[in-house]
């Protein structure tokens, strides 16, 4: 069973007079929808916050970057029914995530000014229930699938095992950065998807 979650980012950048600083604003925005098959259950819940928004006004977050941690939590749960016809006894699952809606390389703007996909990063970490999960370090954003975690825990409930998304702006584990992007309202959407293992 693969389920299937949409985040949008919107990065608003705005100059203040003469050029001497820059505004950023994130709004993070999120939704979902499911894809099932019949011998198991699997879901993905935005357990909180599913709209954030962040601003950054000051030369070292600029910088710097931006960091929010645990800037999304998403609680999972799947089990196992054993039904006739099953791939085989379920073994754990995998949670990745990509882009959607065709975004290859670059967030497009408002203002015709684009910026590059790889000035996001995202880290998974537990938040509760899966510490014996493995997590990747930062991996940046891209239209092809990676994986953020894997686990062999299971059966999981969406109130006891949590993943918590932080989500990095421009910061050293960015390819791209944020002082030499053009100032424009940018939106990206990113896919979850969380694939059970055999």
């Amino acid at each position: 069973m693969l389920q299937m979650f949409f985040l949008t980012y919107q990065l608003l950048r705005d100059s203040f007079s003469k050029g001497a600083a820059q505004l950023f604003t994130f709004l993070i925005l999120g939704n979902c929808s499911v894809v099932a098959q019949d011998w198991n259950t699997a879901r993905l819940s935005f357990v909180s916050p599913s709209n954030i928004e962040v601003s950054a006004n000051s030369f070292d977050e600029i910088n710097d970057g931006i960091t929010i941690p645990a800037g999304l939590v998403i609680g999972v749960t799947i089990s196992d029914l054993n039904d006739v016809g099953a791939s085989g006894p379920l073994t754990g699952f995998s949670l990745s995530f990509r882009t959607a809606n065709g975004v290859a390389t670059e967030m497009e703007g408002v203002n015709g000014n684009s910026i590059d996909i790889n000035t996001v990063a995202l880290t998974a970490s537990n938040e509760i229930g899966l510490g014996l999960s493995s997590f990747l370090p930062p991996v940046l954003l891209s239209s092809f699938s990676q994986t953020l975690m894997s686990s062999n825990t299971f059966p999981c409930d969406w109130r006891t095992h949590q993943v918590a998304i932080q989500f990095e702006f421009g910061t050293v584990n960015c390819t791209g950065k944020l002082y030499d992007q053009a100032s424009d309202y940018y939106t990206v959407e990113i896919e979850y998807t969380l694939e059970p293992t055999f």
